[in-house]
């Protein structure tokens, strides 16, 4: 029974841990330690059903969603693998990068703007890139290259299908023509999500859902056993009061491969944003910084919804800096009706001469003037 309760408990905490890459969060600010009290184990079931509670009616009063994202995502390369990046890239013709320095950052600028609709399952996001790929001197800021990325790629989703626009056919930067293709959407039936072939913000950002699953989990566990415990680990909430503000600050245990040893997840959660979770970081056992996620937001008829997303994670012995992710949303709208036809191939920015294949009925069709055309294969 006991060997059956770890392997829950394992599966429950990894969970939790992928649950970070989808969490609402606010920069640190004044999270210190100060002011933070032990939370004893007979409170901790109702301070999770309580925050799962919020989060979900957070998530479920988000029907009609439109707005923009720009994201700046840095990959640092460090030594001879920052030297195979330049060469591969750049083909050797690296003269004007002068001496390789020790860290290279790849720095990426693209732009989503998305429009949802959950009540009908319609998802429409349109991605392109801001500027050409960067790689710079981290240290330093000085550029040693850039590389254009052309065009855009534009999709389009209901419940039965997905619609991808992307550049078909370019020369010398230039796109030339386009094609869009049409297929049925592909979800298993053990887990009915669309989440790997579409931009949902919904869930890069608030899946209340998702935090409820777990923290349900959480719950059952305690009024069972008094209290979450593995191999001497045990959860750990904390609660800080200040004037108006309460805040929450849970640090999660989870187990790795080789026995007793453990990664913790701290969590906390602010009642000024509706008890959303306002910082997850990841430390090992010994203090060692694995990644950070700091989410700034605002609240639009009482909704939560970010503005600011930092994500950044470290290796190595000294915890080095390896990537980071920055979103800012703008352009926010929330349950405002969106027309129809955004979510048509009307929208996917298709010009005259432009392919559209249809998997689904087995068609292929040019774009003329807002309209498919038939294109009738030849006989043999």
């Amino acid at each position: 029974m006991k060997k059956k309760i770890l392997n829950k408990t394992k599966l429950c905490t990894v969970v939790l841990l992928t649950l970070l890459n989808f969490a609402v969060v606010e920069g640190l600010g004044n999270n210190s330690e100060k002011n933070f009290q032990p939370v004893p184990p007979d409170r901790m079931s109702g301070i999770l059903t309580m925050i799962s509670n919020e989060t979900q009616s957070n998530y479920d009063k988000i029907k009609i969603w439109q707005g923009k994202v720009d994201a700046a995502i840095g990959i640092i390369y460090e030594g001879t693998e920052a030297e195979r990046v330049l060469e591969r890239v750049f083909k050797n013709k690296t003269d004007g990068v002068g001496q390789v320095p020790k860290k290279v950052k790849r720095l990426s600028e693209s732009t989503v703007e998305f429009a949802v609709n959950s009540e009908k399952g319609l998802f429409f996001d349109k991605k392109f890139y801001r500027s050409p790929l960067r790689y710079i001197d981290p240290d330093s800021g000085r550029v040693l290259g850039t590389k254009r990325i052309v065009g855009s790629t534009t999709t389009i989703a209901t419940p039965e299908y997905r619609i991808t626009n992307v550049p078909f056919i370019k020369r010398k930067d230039v796109i030339i023509t386009r094609k869009a293709v049409k297929e049925k959407r592909a979800f298993k039936e053990s887990r009915p999500t669309y989440r790997k072939d579409i931009f949902d913000p919904r869930i890069e950002a608030i899946d209340g859902r998702a935090f409820r699953g777990s923290f349900l989990f959480l719950i059952d566990y305690i009024e069972k056993h008094g209290e979450f415990r593995i191999d001497g680990q045990s959860l750990r909430i904390e609660e800080r009061v200040g004037g108006t503000t309460t805040e929450y600050r849970m640090e999660i245990p989870s187990p790795q491969k080789n026995p007793g040893e453990f990664v913790f997840t701290t969590m906390i959660f602010n009642s000024d944003k509706g008890f959303n979770i306002t910082l997850s970081e990841t430390r090992t056992a010994d203090g060692k910084l694995y990644n950070k996620v700091t989410w700034e937001y605002e609240a639009i008829n009482g909704v939560y919804l970010p503005t600011r997303t930092m994500t950044q994670t470290f290796k190595g012995e000294n915890a080095v800096l390896d990537n980071e992710r920055e979103c800012i949303y703008t352009n926010l709208k929330l349950n405002q009706a969106i027309p129809e036809e955004t979510f048509t191939y009307k929208n996917l920015g298709l010009q005259n001469g432009d392919k559209f294949i249809d998997k689904i009925l087995n068609k292929e069709y040019t774009y003329q003037n807002e309209d498919l055309i038939v294109v009738e294969k030849k006989s043999k």
